[in-house]
């Protein structure tokens, strides 16, 4: 069988074998395809040679083939080192000769079919899209550009993890820890937060969020609005550009007017400003930013709101004193271990 014009005198028909491999495999073109199966039902015997040596069973039961030197020979053609074997079939040369040249043909044609379909290449798979996780440690900050052009910035021992179809139909992240948000607006893909047990739901905005699992989520929205929701709820509080809200562990939704400042943002820049900050909070940011546990050794200080500033490069020494200062304490540190003990004489021991 060749691109040509048939030949109709079947003594000099040359099959040729690459396509009755093909044809094995089920990968002929239409046209090839056509021109085998045409072929096959011209010549009865040798389909009906060809139906048997197709089979797995026939293949492997005969005593006299030797599959691997076929396979062998499939490898050198493949190889290019020699040239396609075609098999010219002619008359008079006897029924049992006729039927070992065409028999040893087909087996050719199965070696051929066995080296296509097992031999070949592994066609390349595309593999699934993955989600995405940025991390920060101890005191480290970092900036992360999304797909979309929105930019992130993760604060100390935070975590962002981008959903694998982020983009697709909507665009949804998870945060754990700190982080701020600069959201590139899209109607048609919304952009959501995870975090904790809340659901933050950009409007077209800048925000920051802050969140403690075992605490409260707060949102600061510094321009445009967002949707503050929890998990599972539907009690929502929509913040504008100066607002700002919490969701507590509880899923208690507040909305504060106009009660954004500086030091909601702030520590994009490295600084820690605290304005009446409650103990548990502050000593998460030290957790957070220098890698010390700060704990309060007298329940009362624990009711004193807190109201400094630090610096992320601050020695921590410095960052823990000042605190101290700021609540009437002292502070002993021991390692990466810091205790606040109420001052003798202080307005709050008395």
């Amino acid at each position: 069988m060749t691109d040509g014009p048939r030949r109709t005198d079947p003594s000099a028909s040359s099959p040729d074998w690459d396509a009755i491999a093909r044809f094995l495999a089920g990968e002929s073109p239409a046209e090839e395809r056509g021109r085998v199966q045409q072929w096959l039902d011209e010549h009865p015997g040798e389909k009906e040679l060809f139906a048997r040596i197709s089979s797995p069973s026939e293949l492997y039961a005969a005593p006299d083939v030797n599959v691997e030197a076929a396979l062998a020979k499939v490898h050198q053609r493949m190889n290019g080192e020699s040239s396609p074997p075609r098999l010219t079939v002619t008359r008079g040369g006897g029924s049992n000769k006729r039927r070992s040249v065409i028999g040893l043909g087909l087996l050719a044609a199965a070696a051929a079919f066995i080296a296509f379909v097992v031999l070949r290449p592994a066609k390349p798979t595309t593999p699934p899209a993955q989600a995405k996780t940025f991390a920060t440690k101890t005191g480290q900050r970092d900036s992360v550009l999304l797909a979309d052009g929105s930019r992130v910035i993760l604060g100390p021992e935070s975590r962002l993890t981008v959903s694998a179809d982020f983009g697709t139909a909507a665009r949804s992240v998870e945060l754990v820890g700190d982080a701020y948000f600069d959201v590139r607006h899209d109607p048609a893909k919304p952009f959501s937060v995870h975090v904790a047990n809340a659901i933050v739901e950009d409007l077209g905005t800048t925000f920051t969020i802050e969140s403690d699992v075992h605490d409260t989520t707060t949102v600061a929205v510094i321009s445009g609005s967002v949707r503050l929701r929890a998990a599972g709820a539907s009690e929502t509080a929509t913040l504008a550009a100066g607002d700002r809200g919490s969701l507590t562990a509880s899923g208690s939704v507040r909305a504060y007017r106009q009660a954004v400042v500086p030091a909601d943002s702030s520590w994009t820049h490295g600084v820690l400003e605290f304005q009446d900050a409650s103990m548990r909070r502050v000593a998460g940011e030290v957790r957070r930013w220098f890698g010390v546990d700060l704990e309060v050794a007298d329940s009362s200080l624990l009711s004193v709101p807190l109201t400094t500033t630090v610096r992320g490069n601050d020695p921590v020494d410095q960052v823990l004193t000042s605190i101290a200062l700021s609540v009437g304490a002292r502070v002993e540190r021991h390692g990466n271990s810091a205790t606040l003990h109420l001052s003798s004489g202080s307005p709050n021991s008395r």
